[in-house]
């Protein structure tokens, strides 16, 4: 039995589309060998049944149609498979009982398939009645996993606002819910829309933090909440329709920023600082230039230094790209009744941050095809049409996009409609054939464009 758990062990680990088949066949194998020949040694036991459950369990979170012309089972037809192994190991209960570790295991299938297939909310309703039913049929206790698979479960449905105050209810049960526990309803009320519910949840947790805190010695108090945690919070007032959402969200940025003499807060990472500058960007205040460029400030700032610029991995660059783009497009998008001030601030910003970003010292960081498309929006919507200040900036971007192989048909169009006649005559002078269209433009002009 022990080779056989092994085995087991392994797809279960592996945890790929046919890892539920491959374990469930090996597993009736077991059972037939220790039927037929009386073999005790190859008799499965509960290890090998919560084996091949954990395995079903990691073939649940696969969606999409399996091929028919392999063993695979995928999404809410392995996670029914669970269900149908937990019923077989129930049924032998002379022999053998499920544990706590069967029930959650099986509720955890449901939890992965409720992500992957169209019936969420059937998912979350079937991980939901295991809690009833491992403890009247086994009289098993459920643990916080095993209700934290419920929540998880809940909280991947489509069902919205309903969805996430019943992964509240099910939270205001429990004894004592953990840091998972509330960060996933927090999850939920995020997905659902609930910015005030998530926030308010969120207090909840910090209180929490502050009385455990206050009842465990200094060398123990380290009731640190994870960056996740606040990061979807911030994600919700960045989704939010309030008018303030984008400033709720910077205010949490900034306390995470500050930190807290009663509660180890953590530091800001990368993605906090994306989501705050995406809610700035996508709000209507008057002055979120500003802001934007003020977080971009510091979140550059809070950037270790290092020898070589170059040595910064790709995904920090993306980021860093991603947010200098975010910067642009506030400025691009600034109200047109935000007022002369304003907007002569959001102009100024707009050329100091493309400026910025074409002098980084890291090398291979630079404006992209959206910086430029979206550069010369700003130009367009913040400088006074005919003004030799927007022609000489419109015409030097088109230029620097031209040499960096970043040239779109939208940023053509873009320079043609903000441009004079005579501007895109100018520019085509050195063109054989430009007849003016983007397709007898150089290809070399559009050699880095990302598909």
């Amino acid at each position: 039995t022990r080779t056989f758990n092994v085995v087991l062990n392994t797809w279960a680990k592996r945890g790929t589309r046919e890892a539920g088949a491959k374990a469930n066949e090996l597993l009736l194998k077991m059972e037939e060998m220790s039927a037929v020949y009386r073999d005790r040694i190859s008799q499965p036991d509960i290890i090998s049944y919560n084996t091949v459950l954990s395995a079903w369990s990691k073939s649940a979170g696969y969606g999409g149609q399996a091929p028919s012309d392999t063993k695979e089972i995928v999404g809410e037809e392995a996670a029914h498979k669970a269900l149908e192994l937990l019923d077989r190991i129930e049924r032998q209960s002379y022999r053998i009982k499920p544990d706590r570790i069967s029930y959650s295991t099986t509720i955890a299938a449901f939890a992965n398939a409720a992500q992957t297939c169209e019936s969420g909310i059937l998912m979350a309703q079937k991980a939901d009645a295991l809690i009833s039913r491992m403890r009247d049929r086994m009289g098993v206790e459920p643990d916080d996993y095993s209700f934290n698979g419920v929540l998880l479960a809940w909280s991947r449905t489509s069902g919205g606002m309903s969805s996430a105050r019943h992964c509240e209810s099910i939270l205001r049960s429990m004894r004592n819910p953990t840091n998972v526990s509330w960060s996933t309803v927090i999850n939920a009320y995020t997905h659902a829309g609930g910015a005030l519910e998530a926030a308010g949840l969120l207090k909840e947790m910090e209180d929490r933090a502050r009385d455990s805190a206050r009842h465990q010695s200094s060398k123990h108090a380290s009731n640190t909440l994870s960056i996740v945690v606040y990061n979807n919070v911030i994600h919700a007032w960045s989704r939010n329709t309030d008018p303030d959402a984008s400033k709720y969200a910077e205010a949490i940025l900034k306390r995470l920023e500050s930190g807290s003499s009663s509660l180890n807060l953590p530091k800001p990472d990368v993605i906090s600082y994306r989501l705050v500058l995406n809610a700035i960007e996508h709000s209507k205040d008057p002055n979120k230039a500003e802001r934007a460029k003020s977080v971009l400030d510091r979140f550059i700032a809070s950037i270790p230094t290092v020898s070589d610029p170059n040595t910064i991995n790709t995904q920090l660059k993306d980021n860093m790209q991603g947010a200098y783009n975010s910067v642009l497009a506030a400025c691009a998008y600034t109200p047109s009744n935000a007022g002369d001030q304003a907007r002569n601030n959001a102009a100024r910003i707009l050329v100091e941050t493309l400026r910025d970003l074409n002098n980084s010292k890291d090398v291979t960081l630079g404006p992209n095809q959206e910086s430029f498309s979206i550069f010369m929006q700003g130009c367009t919507h913040l400088f006074r049409p005919g003004s030799s200040d927007r022609a000489l900036l419109i015409k030097s971007a088109l230029q620097e996009c031209c040499e960096g192989g970043f040239l779109t048909a939208k940023i053509w169009d873009k320079f043609c409609n903000a441009s004079s006649e005579e501007d895109v005559q100018s520019f085509l002078s050195g063109i054989e054939k430009g007849d003016g269209s983007f397709a007898a433009l150089p290809c070399d002009w559009s050699r880095n464009v990302a598909p």
